[in-house]
């Protein structure tokens, strides 16, 4: 078996895989591991880097209203792109306003469940 990042060139042979809807979509500078074994993908895992906004909040008097929330879009718009180069950012919703919010962005809703993984862990070792 080998373990190795799959040039661009060969994303294609990433159909039939997790990542065969994804990789058309895959920012500049992603990376995708492949294990193979007698040259067929037999696992594969892509890596980017993607701004993620997390803690929106407005306050309770202000909610309703669009002031606070427009200049919060706005300001992070700004912020994304200045200190980051970024025109998207992924986020999640734990209540139904900001869902809602999300929702009224014209945000995609993601499948599955969002975890937060470090790569310190102890089975993250070298194999």
């Amino acid at each position: 078996m080998t373990t190795r990042i799959l040039p661009p060139d060969e994303y294609p042979r990433l159909a039939g895989t997790e990542l065969e809807t994804v990789w058309p979509t895959l920012p500049d500078g992603a990376a995708v591991l492949v294990v193979e074994q007698d040259g067929e993908i037999v696992g594969c895992w892509a890596a980017f880097l993607l701004a993620h906004v997390e803690g929106v909040w407005v306050a309770p008097a202000h909610r309703g209203k669009t002031s606070v929330a427009r200049r919060l879009l706005v300001g992070m718009r700004r912020t994304l792109a200045e200190q980051f180069g970024a025109s998207g950012a992924l986020t999640a919703a734990v209540s139904d306003d900001v869902r809602g919010i999300l929702d009224g962005l014209g945000a995609t809703k993601l499948p599955g469940d969002h975890y937060a993984l470090s790569l310190e862990s102890r089975i993250c070792q070298q194999p």
